[in-house]
């Protein structure tokens, strides 16, 4: 066989600069349009709006923080005028009863305080004082087991609002 010389293999042409450059334009142009084309048919994400646009959450609020620092007295009156009636130690029922008294007249209290700013944290926050009131009205009247079964309703809706309470506090 004879040897191949350089000049007898068939040249290789190389494409020109300028028609690569045409092909790498063409290639950019088709990636836009598939990229176009997909965000079209799939939509926009939704973009949420930064949550310092809403505001800061009610719990660190001013005005919220006010509002329970001024019915704080109120309320700690209110946890400890319940002990007796939760502990069945109310003693005689009655219109002269210290307990009853003093039930009735720290559930007046917190009852009297003004409402909250945000009125979804004022309907959590007063959950129960209806049938703790009714359990002080019932203990004045002389009906310490209506008193104390009114009062364990009443701190059990008080029970179920806490977290409904925190979650709006933080903004939830």
């Amino acid at each position: 066989m004879d040897a191949i010389t350089p000049t007898d293999q068939p040249h290789t042409r190389w494409p020109r600069p300028a028609r690569t450059a045409g092909y790498v334009a063409v290639l950019i142009a088709a990636i836009a349009l598939l990229a176009v084309m997909i965000n079209v048919t799939t939509g926009p994400t939704p973009s949420q709006p930064p949550a310092e646009a809403a505001g800061p959450p009610p719990g660190i609020r001013a005005d919220v923080q006010r509002w329970f620092k001024a019915r704080d007295k109120a309320q700690i009156e209110l946890n400890n005028a319940l002990v007796p009636v939760v502990e069945k130690k109310i003693g005689n029922a009655g219109p002269t009863s210290a307990p009853c008294r003093r039930l009735s007249a720290a559930v007046l209290a917190l009852k009297a305080q003004d409402p909250a700013p945000v009125a979804k944290i004022d309907e959590l926050a007063r959950a129960g004082l209806d049938k703790i009131e009714q359990a002080a009205t019932a203990c004045l009247a002389g009906d310490a087991a209506g008193a104390q079964r009114l009062a364990a309703e009443g701190l059990a809706e008080r029970a179920d609002a806490q977290l409904p309470l925190e979650e709006a506090l933080e903004g939830e």
